[in-house]
């Protein structure tokens, strides 16, 4: 006797509030992100308040950095672009653009 296949579909969806502004730290462009750095660039300029600084970049994978200036105050370009290249470029490919929420702690100590 031939039994009758049962086929399932299950559907699974992390639903939350859609942020606006869509962008809090970092942007992150691959070489050959379907948007470019000029475009993106005046879009935050239209959906953002906080300036965001521009790092370009000669790399083979990535070729543009847009950061929130104020993250700029507490890490210096040379560590941010450090932590880019290490920690975020293996995990990306050159058609991407990565969002990135940044959390950077600074732990003051001073003798009185």
């Amino acid at each position: 006797m031939h039994k009758a296949s049962q086929n399932q579909i299950h559907i699974s969806a992390n639903l939350g509030e859609y942020a606006i502004p869509p962008l809090k730290d970092m942007l992150v462009l691959g070489k050959e992100s379907p948007i470019g750095c000029i475009a993106m660039r005046r879009a935050i300029e239209l959906l953002v308040k906080a300036p965001f600084e521009h790092i370009e970049f000669d790399d083979d994978v990535i070729s543009d950095i847009l950061v929130r200036q104020s993250l700029l105050k507490r890490i210096s370009k040379g560590a941010l672009i450090d932590f880019v290249l290490n920690q975020i470029k293996p995990l990306m490919s050159v058609d991407e653009i990565l969002h990135a929420e940044m959390d950077i702690s600074v732990q003051l100590n001073t003798k009185l």
